[in-house]
């Protein structure tokens, strides 16, 4: 697990309230992971994420083109596997990532509504929504002390009571 998904997986145990967060999970059927899986409080509800902590901007290949092709896999795998692996509960695909160009924020609502039309549901949290959770997760911890076993979590909570 690296610090991104940590991060992220801290603001669905501590943010949301999920109980269940795995990382790195394996896919049989097809290669790759999905970097953070949720489930909601009520059981009703799996998050499907990527996480990508791309400081200079999300790239994947050579360019927007090779970006949005690798995202939109990405999501159609994790749809598969969601509906193979929690057939009873909505699936809402994620991808999280703190620097992306402005034209490929677009290309990414475009894409989200595509996929809202097939009944898929999609979110990109990125620039200042990825911000915005940050810092929810940091106030989080500064009200709360106790050990965690989330590096990223933990970490936050240390920078956030420092005097």
């Amino acid at each position: 697990m690296d610090i991104g998904e940590s991060l992220v997986g801290s603001y669905f145990k501590y943010v949301e309230g999920c109980k269940i967060v795995v990382y790195n999970c394996h896919l049989e059927e097809e290669q790759g992971e999905i970097d953070v899986i949720a489930l909601d409080p009520q059981g009703e509800k799996v998050y499907l994420c990527e996480v990508a902590t791309h400081l200079r901007g999300l790239v994947y290949g050579n360019g927007t083109q090779d970006t949005l092709s690798r995202v939109e896999y990405k999501i159609w795998r994790a749809f598969r596997f969601g509906n193979h692996n929690f057939p009873d509960r909505q699936c809402i695909f994620m991808l999280w990532s703190p620097v992306v160009s402005r034209g490929l924020a677009g290309s990414f609502a475009q894409l989200a509504s595509s996929f809202a039309r097939q009944g898929l549901p999609v979110e990109f949290i990125i620039n200042k929504e990825y911000t915005a959770r940050i810092r929810r997760l940091r106030e989080v911890a500064r009200e709360n002390i106790k050990i965690t076993d989330e590096p990223a979590f933990r970490l936050l909570q240390i920078l956030e009571h420092l005097r």
